[in-house]
């Protein structure tokens, strides 16, 4: 199982390079990120009307770009370089360093080892669904139904830290826990009003 080569536009592949370049770990770094170091990758924000509705993540919104960064003296980070709203406007949102970085690679090299996933090519990315608190990795197949996910800790909502879901395993527990949300966030509201005399 491949991941699929998908290089970010380049005013981010920039963006993360004239980064990786001014960082004081270590060695500045000269030569440039191979795929195989740095695996760029899209990240996605989903709504929950659409988990709610059944309409799935096909209105997932692509937010940004992550790249990993590997210095001289083995410090590990991710890099995301979020997309403007306006067309091809980049501008870096943040770096996250250490263990989770590292750990979220390592998780990589792992997939090929998984039978479930050795007879397609998947596309790498990132989904958050951020009432949800769902963060995972997102293994995207040429079918949408075709797609895996691998939750990353911390897990809520009956996920399971580094456990692979098939696309309607995962839509159906983000689809309950969203109307979960959604009934405790009415009930919340009418709570609120009650005690305002409403």
């Amino acid at each position: 199982m491949p991941i699929k080569e998908v290089f970010a536009p380049l005013k981010s592949a920039n963006l993360f390079k004239d980064w990786a370049s001014k960082q004081k770990k270590g060695r500045p770094r000269k030569r440039p990120h191979a795929y195989e170091e740095s695996i760029p990758h899209k990240v996605f924000h989903a709504g929950l009307n659409d988990i709610i509705s059944g309409k799935g993540l096909v209105n997932a919104q692509l937010v940004a770009w992550r790249h990993f960064h590997t210095d001289a003296k083995e410090n590990h980070a991710l890099v995301e370089i979020k997309v403007g709203e306006k067309e091809d406007e980049h501008v870096l949102q943040e770096a996250h360093f250490g263990p989770m970085a590292f750990d979220y690679k390592l998780l990589l090299s792992k997939l090929k080892e998984l039978e479930k996933l050795k007879n397609e090519d998947f596309e790498l990315a990132y989904l958050r669904i951020f009432a949800l608190r769902i963060n995972t990795i997102w293994l995207r197949a040429d079918q949408r139904d075709n797609d895996f996910f691998i939750p990353i800790a911390p897990c809520f909502n009956g996920f399971v830290a580094g456990e692979l879901y098939s696309s309607p395993d995962f839509l159906k527990l983000a689809q309950i826990a969203a109307q979960r949300f959604y009934q405790n966030t009415q009930a919340k509201s009418l709570e609120d009003d009650d005690l305002k005399g409403g």
